[in-house]
């Protein structure tokens, strides 16, 4: 069915202008009827005057109904939220934001969502399949330390087939490269799910203050990089990284989803890791903005 209304969404953040967010929810708007939707990109270094700018979105001819967060404004934006989920409160960081007005007086209405948690969420699910497809088993125990080859070999079948222990333990370690909006939200999925962890940011890791390149990368660790580093256009950089460690039984997430491969990924790639970038997750966590944009169609 065809709805006429017209009504606009977009993102703000410093820098938008790599964000995909408008061809997907322009996807959306053509699956479910929408032609006279649109999305747009907002440019904002700051929170500066932020009162009268969303003044001026909701007020407009065709209405600004919400709205999606990124860097460096997912914790900046709550002070302005009307209402906060639960879970964005325990995070600490809001990526979703929903416009509404008032039943009393009309005044504009804003209610914080953090819908990057159903996207890495996602994620983990694609690499726990990723992990369980993985072919020749045999490549990956040879590019393990020489002590757990040993294991490895010593725990083949009487049929001469890998059974190691090593190879076929859950992901129950990460490391979070990064310590913003998006690392909040990864922390808070893996604290759910059991996965110990920790933060690493500026070369430190974050609970107990000690320098990262102290430490040995443990097998069956999952890696989540959450800093922009690398984005696009810069695609050529990344972050300090100790890849020489990693081997076949490492899975590594990076968030950053333009470029499709970033040079973090590549160099965890050369040495075996699993790797998958962060097109998962927008594309997860934007369904789920979606349909929380749609309960606002009602006040139109």
């Amino acid at each position: 069915m065809t709805s006429t209304k017209s009504f606009r969404l977009g993102l703000i953040g410093h820098p938008v202008s790599h964000s995909k967010s408008p061809e997907i929810f322009r996807e959306k708007f053509d699956r479910e009827g929408f032609p006279n939707a649109s999305y747009q990109l907002f440019d904002l270094p700051t929170l500066d005057n932020f009162d009268e700018w969303i003044e001026q979105q909701a007020n407009d001819d065709i209405p600004l109904i919400g709205f999606n967060v990124t860097v460096p404004h997912k914790t900046a934006v709550i002070p302005y939220l009307t209402t906060i989920s639960n879970e964005a409160l325990a995070i600490q960081a809001v990526n979703t934001v929903v416009i509404t007005r008032n039943k009393i007086d009309q005044k504009i209405e804003l209610h914080g969502h953090n819908t990057d948690v159903d996207g890495f969420t996602k994620s983990l699910e694609i690499v726990n399949e990723m992990r369980i497809e993985k072919q020749n088993p045999r490549d990956v125990i040879q590019a393990l330390p020489d002590s757990l080859q040993l294991e490895s070999i010593a725990s083949r079948n009487t049929f001469g087939e890998v059974n190691n222990p090593i190879l076929s333990m859950p992901l129950n370690h990460a490391i979070i490269l990064g310590n913003g909006g998006s690392a909040k939200a990864v922390r808070h999925i893996l604290n759910q799910q059991n996965i110990s962890n920790f933060t690493v940011h500026r070369g430190r890791i974050v609970e107990t203050n000690t320098p990262f390149d102290a430490y040995q990368i443990l097998p069956n660790t999952l890696i989540i990089q959450t800093t922009p580093v690398g984005m696009w256009p810069k695609i050529e950089e990344h972050i300090e990284f100790p890849f020489n460690q990693l081997n076949p039984s490492h899975v590594v997430i990076d968030l950053i989803y333009n470029p499709s491969q970033t040079t973090f990924m590549q160099k965890c790639e050369e040495r075996g890791a699993i790797t998958l970038n962060g097109q998962t997750m927008l594309n997860a966590q934007a369904e789920t903005a979606w349909q929380l944009f749609k309960s606002a169609l009602s006040t139109l």
